[in-house]
């Protein structure tokens, strides 16, 4: 069935922005030729599948659409669907894509020289089949998955987005950092300046750039107080490495279940404005661990503070450093 979507829409106005009362029309057109009702998408996880290609389908480039004809996409798209993991999707298609991309004339190579975001087209499918599934009422779809692929939380996404407006120099703060990375094996960096500085706005860039983790600490929306900002990595980094069992674990074994996870990769959390967190305690601030797992750095911002408020003490062999 994928095969004869596939014929039926691939060069419809291919490349070019239909307007919708047009791109209806041929919707319906196309659904009707596959033998499907437009009112009502059948209830079952196949017929959804395809009903949601050729609404999403219609007007694509092909190689996208070579993508979602894929039986191993379909799977990977439902496992990842009932997981209520968008992310794993996208895991899954970049490993299909890179395996792909290692022999000539692929469709990684097809997708890559169409200089198609492959990111936002997953993000536009799924949206487009969990539209679907609700209108056939079926309980089977539910609960419906939060199908969104940004990998920091959709509360810092404005903030992120405004900081970033004009960026533009301070990379001689990435190059440090990127430095401290290679000389320590885990560890804090922290960036310390008056305010106005452009703290905020660092941070807002490396989390937009690298997709890090994030936790902007903001007193004013009482945003500021460590059990919120465990809950928020807590789900953060339970959502991007898949890990279960989590809803009770500190941020030391947190960070530690990652770890497990690495595979050789690094992790950096950003946390903004450490100095606006509401004092709690007489440990680290933020209930920051002593010590860390080999891969794992936090890249910190926070304006200029007396030594007896610092709040960060670390084991010997975890890397510490600031720039002011």
């Amino acid at each position: 069935m994928l095969d004869q979507v596939f014929k039926a829409i691939t060069n419809v106005a291919k490349n070019q922005v239909l307007p919708v009362a047009q791109r209806n029309e041929i919707v319906i057109k196309k659904l009707k030729e596959l033998k499907l009702d437009p009112t009502q998408p059948p209830k079952d996880v196949d017929g959804v599948y395809v009903y949601a290609f050729v609404e999403y389908g219609v007007g694509k480039d092909e190689p996208i659409l070579k993508l979602f004809r894929e039986k191993e996409i379909k799977n990977a798209f439902w496992n990842a669907y009932s997981a209520n993991s968008p992310i794993s999707f996208f895991n899954e298609v970049d490993k299909f894509l890179n395996w792909e991309f290692k022999d000539w004339n692929t469709l990684g190579n097809e997708i890559k020289e169409s200089q198609i975001n492959i990111r936002s087209e997953l993000e536009e499918f799924g949206r487009v089949f969990i539209d679907v599934a609700k209108r056939t009422k079926s309980p089977e779809f539910r609960p419906y998955p939060d199908w969104n692929f940004d990998e920091y939380p959709a509360e810092f996404k404005s903030l992120i987005m405004e900081k970033i407006k004009g960026f533009c120099g301070r990379e001689f703060v990435f190059k440090e950092f990127g430095n401290f990375i290679n000389k320590n094996s885990n560890g804090y960096f922290t960036v310390v300046g008056d305010a106005g500085m452009g703290k905020s706005a660092i941070a807002a860039k490396y989390v937009y750039d690298h997709k890090s983790p994030c936790h902007f600490n903001i007193r004013a929306d009482g945003r500021n107080r460590p059990e919120l900002f465990l809950e928020s990595i807590r789900k953060q980094l339970t959502r991007r490495y898949e890990l279960g069992n989590t809803d009770k674990v500190n941020l030391s074994a947190l960070l530690q279940k990652v770890s497990e996870n690495l595979q050789g990769q690094k992790l950096v959390i950003v946390v903004d404005a450490l100095d606006e967190v509401e004092p709690t305690g007489g440990g680290n601030i933020l209930d920051f661990p002593t010590t860390l797992p080999d891969g794992v750095y936090f890249f910190l911002t926070r304006r200029p503070y007396e030594l007896e408020n610092k709040r960060l003490s670390v084991s010997p062999g975890v890397g510490m450093t600031q720039l002011d």
